[in-house]
């Protein structure tokens, strides 16, 4: 079995980022729309994202689009929590063709599972700095694998892009520092007399695989979103609105 990969298209007004599932002919659609003309006219509105991009991806049924709050809540892919209702979550599932999910970034890491066992089902996460601590992508796969017929052997992760280690840190008195200090794997944790440089997708990689999954079935997109302002938004380098827009779907 092949491993997952992505891919990115630079031109056009919607450069995007498609994560690629290992195997073909599978319904999966999932594709993070970059910076870009398209993206900046949306400013990081969710239902204004959708529309500016529908005459490139016809929409498949109504957009669930949570508001985000760094926490470990995932939203059921059920029209009844789709725009314009705007339920708090950081993830969004999807097991049914019909409904779209949708999340948004600068600098946090989207972080995406997918599997065709026992039948064909989407997650997308958003976890950040705060993310990571709470362990939402741990969290995630214990209730998914939590259904006997949903393997971690069986399903696919990819973590990216979102900021890498070099780019970001935090001073040692946040309170948020600390917490992260005593979750954080050690190889994933920098302390320096000034401040403490933390690898957030590291971490996520470190959570799956504790969740199970196999080495092989994880790709990290070894990109930083500060560090390519060409490629994508980023908080920490001025994006105070403009967002990636992920959005996901099961075909028919």
């Amino acid at each position: 079995m092949n491993s997952p990969s992505f891919r990115i298209e630079h031109d056009g007004v919607f450069p995007f980022l498609e994560y690629l599932y290992p195997e073909p002919n599978t319904p999966f659609f999932i594709r993070l729309f970059l910076r870009g003309t398209g993206m900046d006219q949306a400013l990081g509105n969710p239902a204004r994202a959708r529309a500016l991009a529908e005459p490139l991806i016809p929409r498949q049924g109504a957009l669930i689009a949570p508001h985000q709050v760094h926490g470990t809540f995932m939203v059921p892919g059920e029209a009844s929590y789709a725009l314009p209702e705007r339920p708090e979550g950081d993830g969004v599932f999807l097991e049914t063709p019909g409904i779209e999910g949708s999340l948004r970034f600068a600098d946090c890491f989207p972080v995406v599972l997918a599997s065709v066992t026992p039948s064909p089902w989407i997650a997308i996460l958003h976890s950040g700095f705060k993310g990571a601590v709470s362990n939402i992508s741990g969290t995630v796969c214990e209730k998914l694998f939590a259904f006997r017929q949903r393997q971690p052997s069986a399903t696919f992760a990819w973590i990216g892009p979102g900021i890498g280690r070099k780019s970001y840190n935090r001073k040692h008195n946040d309170p948020w520092t600390k917490k992260g200090l005593s979750v954080f794997s050690p190889e994933n944790r920098y302390k320096s007399s000034d401040d403490v440089t933390f690898d957030i997708g590291g971490q996520i990689c470190r959570q799956l695989l504790d969740a199970g999954l196999p080495p092989k079935n994880i790709c990290s997109l070894p990109l930083c979103t500060f560090e390519r302002s060409d490629l994508f938004y980023s908080y920490r380098n001025g994006d105070s609105e403009n967002r990636l827009f992920l959005l996901a779907f099961l075909t028919e």
